[in-house]
C-alpha cells in the first residue's frame, strides 16, 4: 500500500511540473504575440508599407476572392521572403503595387528584359490576367502555405479589443501563476516547520 500511495504521489508530481511547465510555455508564446502585435500595430502605423516578419515569414490577410478556390477572403497567407531568380511558374507570390497595396496572384509566365526578371500574373478566379508586368523588385515573396479564415484573428488581434485583451490575458496568467506559486510555497513552509501548540 505505501508503494502504491508513492507511486501515486510520484504521478502527481510529474503532472504538477508538466502543468508548470506548459503554462510557462503558454504565457512565454502569448508574451511574445503581444510584443510582436504591439509593434507592429506600431510599425504599421507610421509606415504602411511595413508588413511584419518572423524568420522571413510574413503572415498577411485575403481581402478578395481573386484567387479563389485556392485562397478566400479571410484566409490568412504566410509569404515567405524569396529570391525571384528561383521563382517558377505556377508559383503563387506577393507582389507590391503600391506603399500599402499587396497582390497575391500566380505566375504564369516569366521573363527577362534587359537583364531584368518579369512576372506575368492572374488570379485564379480572374478571367484575365493582370495588365502589368510584375518586376522582381516588387515582388515580396512566395507563397508558403495559408490558413483557412486565419485572416479574421490577424485584424482581430491588430483590433483595440484584440491588442488589449492579449495584454491582459497573459498578465493575468501571470498574476495567478505567481500567487499559486507563493501559496504553495507558503504550504510547504507550514508542513516542513509545524507550530507547536503544546505550552510547556
Amino acid at each position: 500500500m505505501k508503494e502504491i500511495a508513492k507511486e501515486t504521489e510520484k504521478n502527481k508530481s510529474i503532472v504538477k511540473k508538466l502543468i508548470k511547465w506548459s503554462s510557462n510555455i503558454a504565457i512565454i508564446i502569448l508574451v511574445v504575440l503581444v510584443v510582436t502585435s504591439l509593434y507592429s500595430s506600431f510599425k504599421s502605423r507610421n509606415d504602411p508599407s511595413y508588413i511584419p516578419s518572423v524568420l522571413g515569414y510574413k503572415p498577411m490577410s485575403v481581402l478578395t476572392g481573386s484567387m479563389d478556390p485556392t485562397l478566400k477572403p479571410g484566409d490568412m497567407v504566410i509569404v515567405k521572403a524569396t529570391d525571384p531568380n528561383i521563382l517558377k511558374v505556377n508559383d503563387v507570390i506577393t507582389y507590391r503595387v503600391s506603399n500599402s497595396t499587396l497582390i497575391t496572384h500566380r505566375i504564369i509566365e516569366i521573363t527577362n528584359e534587359d537583364q531584368h526578371l518579369y512576372f506575368k500574373t492572374k488570379g485564379d478566379a480572374n478571367n484575365t490576367e493582370d495588365q502589368r508586368l510584375i518586376s522582381s523588385e516588387q515582388v515580396v515573396g512566395r507563397l508558403a502555405f495559408s490558413i483557412p479564415k486565419g485572416g479574421y484573428i490577424v485584424n482581430w488581434i491588430k483590433s483595440p479589443l484584440g491588442l488589449i485583451l492579449l495584454v491582459i490575458l497573459p498578465i493575468t496568467f501571470l498574476l495567478v501563476g505567481e500567487i499559486k506559486s507563493i501559496f504553495s510555497q507558503v504550504d510547504k513552509n507550514k508542513e516542513a516547520n509545524p507550530k507547536d501548540d503544546m505550552e510547556v
